[in-house]
C-alpha cells in the first residue's frame, strides 16, 4: 500500500529551492503501509535532489529505510537504503524527463520516522548547495548532523554515573527546545558513558550472526533493539541486567559545534555501511 505524504503546510519553496518535510510518520499500522511519498513538481533548472528520514529516538541505531526517486517517466534515478544519520543526494541528468516526480520513503517495520525532500535550482554539484537545512548539517559520506541554535544545552556541571536506555536518548535531546541534536546533553568528547539497564528481550538471527538486545524507552514508548555480533544466547537471558561502557567521540564540527558519538554507534553505523557487527566484548 503506497500513501502520498499529507504536507499540512510544511513545505517552502523560493528561488534557490524547494523543501518538503513530512509529518511524523507510523509504518505498518493502521492505514499506513510500507510506502509513501511525495510527488515534487521537477523543471529543467532543478541540478540536485537530497532526501533523507530520521527517527526521533536517537538511540535506535540499527533502523533503516529505503530511499527511491523516480523521475516523470516513472524511472528510477537513484536508490540508496540508509540509517537514520545519512542521506541521499542525485544531481540531475540532462536526459531525466520533467514534471512530476516520486521521492518514496519505504519502511517495512513499525516505526516512525520524520521525512525529508528538498531539490535545488540551478545547483549541478554537490558543493553548489548548502550545508545546512532546517537543522541538519550535511557532512562527508552522505553523513547528517543535527544540531539547535539554541545556544544552553549542558545543564549538569557533572555527568550522571549511569545511564539505562530513556537517559541515554535523552542525552541526545536538546533541553532548551527539545530538539534532537548530535551531541551529548552531560558528556564531552573523551568522557566515558556507563550503561546498565534490563534485558526485556533477546533473540538471535543465524542467517546474520548477530544477537539483538531490546530495551525500553520509556519517553517514546518503544522498544529499542541494539545488535553484537555472533550467538549471545548461552551468555544472556531476558531480565538480566547489561553493563556496558562507551566512549564520546568527536566524529565532526560545523561553526562552533562539536558533533559527537559514542564508539558503538559509530560501530552500528559501519555496520550499515557493510562492515561487522560490533563485538560486546569491546564495550566491557
Amino acid at each position: 500500500m503506497e500513501k502520498l505524504i499529507d504536507l499540512d503546510g510544511q513545505s517552502e519553496k523560493d528561488s534557490s529551492w524547494a523543501y518538503l518535510v513530512s509529518p511524523s510518520i507510523e509504518y505498518n499500522t493502521g492505514d499506513m503501509g510500507p510506502e509513501v511519498y511525495f510527488r515534487p513538481e521537477v523543471d529543467n533548472s532543478v541540478g540536485s535532489i537530497r532526501m533523507h528520514g530520521h527517527r526521533i529516538i536517537f538511540v535506535d541505531i540499527f533502523t533503516q529505510i529505503a530511499l527511491i526517486l523516480s523521475d516523470a517517466s516513472g524511472d528510477t534515478v537513484s536508490q540508496a537504503t540508509t540509517g537514520t544519520n545519512q542521506y541521499m543526494f542525485y544531481t540531475k541528468k540532462a536526459g531525466d524527463s520533467s514534471g512530476t516526480w516520486k521521492a518514496q520513503f519505504v519502511s517495512t517495520e513499525t516505526y516512525k520516522w520524520q521525512l525529508y525532500y528538498a531539490h535545488y535550482y540551478n545547483a549541478n554539484a554537490r558543493s553548489s548547495v548548502p550545508m545546512t537545512e532546517d537543522g541538519f548539517y550535511f557532512g562527508d559520506n552522505n553523513r547528517v548532523y543535527q544540531f539547535s541554535v539554541a545556544e544552553s544545552y549542558r545543564l549538569n556541571s557533572l555527568p550522571p554515573e549511569v545511564v539505562d536506555m530513556t537517559q541515554l536518548n535523552a542525552q541526545f535531546i536538546n533541553p532548551a527546545d527539545g530538539k534532537t541534536v548530535d551531541y551529548l546533553k552531560d558528556f564531552n568528547a573523551g568522557d566515558q558513558v556507563h550503561f546498565s539497564d534490563i534485558i526485556i528481550d533477546i533473540s538471535y538471527d543465524a542467517t546474520e550472526d548477530a544477537t539483538t538486545f531490546y530495551f525500553t524507552e520509556d519517553t517514546y514508548e518503544e522498544n529499542i533493539g541494539w545488535k553484537f555480533a555472533g550467538n549471545l544466547l548461552d551468555q544472556y537471558s531476558a531480565g538480566d541486567v547489561l553493563n556496558l561502557t562507551f566512549d564520546v567521540l568527536n566524529v565532526g564540527n560545523y561553526q562552533g559545534i562539536t558533533f559527537e558519538s559514542l564508539d558503538y554507534f559509530e560501530a552500528a553505523y559501519a555496520h550499515n555501511n557493510g562492515a561487522a557487527y560490533p563485538n560486546i566484548q569491546d564495550y566491557q
